[in-house]
């Protein structure tokens, strides 16, 4: 019996955090399951949880490696949100607070740089 595209939508949802965070790229995920289950987006989309990629496949029927891959996430380790954060206002609090450090970061780059440039024209 083939299962409908509904039931996999319904399947893959409940594998899914359900924080609606938007990192897969997706509104929510109720938009996230309806795109794998029509082929739209990769069962591996979700950032919350990238090791649900793996059941997805199976409601899906996708055939995976054998071999796991280790997750790493894209820009590493220390910028992830801590787990602590469960609802959209800690999450956009926690996005405030690190496009900050990076502010802080590059116009600390900027003043390095143009010390640098300082320095060359002092030296000539």
């Amino acid at each position: 019996m083939a299962v409908s595209n509904k039931e996999k939508i319904r399947a893959v949802y409940e594998v899914l955090p359900k924080l609606n965070c938007g990192f897969c790229g997706f509104g929510t995920c109720g938009q996230f399951a309806r795109a794998v289950a029509e082929g739209r987006a990769s069962p591996f989309g979700c950032k919350q949880n990238p090791w649900a990629g793996y059941r997805i496949s199976e409601i899906i029927g996708m055939k995976v490696p054998a071999r796991r891959y280790a997750f790493r996430p894209a820009l590493g380790s220390s910028l992830r949100a801590s787990p602590s954060t469960t609802n959209l206002d800690d999450l956009r609090e926690e996005v405030r607070r690190l496009s900050q450090n990076l502010d802080s970061i590059l116009a600390g780059i900027e003043n390095l740089k143009a010390r640098s440039q300082d320095t060359g024209r002092r030296e000539s």
